[in-house]
């Protein structure tokens, strides 16, 4: 019984080893695998008028075949199809380390809304993560583009301009209209006399009509009401038939156009009140 006594602290110790060596030891399963996954599409968004798309990856990105240098457009492959806009060039800003790409994007002809614009890794090794592992070459991600109607920047001179502004001997009309809902009518005279009103407008479709409305609130330098109607042609430059009148204050018998009745309706100057503008393409 002692010798059994005198044993015991040695089969103590000896079962605390293998207790401590269990608890510390680690199962093959139970050790994390390496990560080989690489970078993925997560979303992209077309804003500022189809004029820039903000591309989101699920990790920090970089130019495949280099020491972390960032993306450039030859990274993509970016193709725009369907409607009737086309897509001429890109231009892509992204810092070292980002997650997200801004594609400035250069679209000739009229954005219907129906155009995709669809981006892929230009190539098997194209786009990779921090740990150099490559993006799947079959990864896509699409968007449409939107419909901007009369957003942008159009401008009306000589033959183009209406018979009653040709009368009242204004050279050139300007009109900015922005992606905020704000617009900037700039007139000149063939004297030089320049004007400038500024204001806030609504564009609407009509179904079944290719001649929209729209609505300006005008703010400065004095508070009015324009309704009118207008319609875009496709082409190079893109064109606008336009035709729109005060409604507020009112003037008797002056009647804005109407989607229904088209161009030349408008109230006491019927087709003299018809303009066209040319879009003026961002620089």
């Amino acid at each position: 019984m002692r010798q059994f006594i005198r044993y015991i602290p040695f089969f103590f110790l000896l079962f605390m080893a293998f207790v401590l060596l269990s608890c510390s030891g680690k199962d093959k399963n139970d050790e994390p695998l390496p990560d080989n996954s690489g970078p993925s599409f997560e979303a992209l968004e077309i804003f500022l008028a189809n004029r820039a798309a903000y591309l989101v990856f699920s990790e920090p990105v970089y130019q495949g075949g280099t020491i972390r240098q960032p993306l450039t457009a030859e990274s993509f492959s970016i193709v725009l199809q369907g409607g009737t806009a086309v897509l001429d060039s890109v231009k892509v800003t992204s810092a070292t380390g980002d997650s997200v790409v801004i594609i400035n994007l250069h679209i000739h002809g009229l954005v219907s809304g129906e155009e995709t614009l669809t981006i892929r890794p230009a190539g098997a090794e194209a786009i990779v993560n921090a740990r150099a592992v490559p993006m799947d070459s079959a990864a896509v991600i699409a968007a449409t583009l939107q419909d901007p109607g009369i957003i942008g920047s159009w401008i009306s001179t000589g033959e183009n301009l209406s018979v009653l502004f040709g009368q009242f001997g204004f050279d050139s009309v300007k009109i900015v209209y922005g992606h905020d809902g704000k617009y900037t009518y700039t007139s000149v005279t063939t004297g030089g006399m320049k004007n400038v009103l500024t204001g806030t407008y609504v564009q609407e479709k009509v179904p079944g009509n290719a001649i929209r409305k729209i609505r300006m609130n005008q703010l400065s330098p004095v508070t009015a009401t324009i309704e009118g109607i207008f319609q875009l042609e496709n082409g190079e430059p893109v064109r606008m038939i336009y035709e729109t009148a005060q409604t507020e204050p009112a003037v008797a018998g002056l009647t804005p156009p109407t989607p229904e009745a088209g161009f030349g309706s408008t109230g006491l100057t019927g087709s003299d009140n018809t303009q066209v503008y040319v879009r003026v393409l961002p620089e």
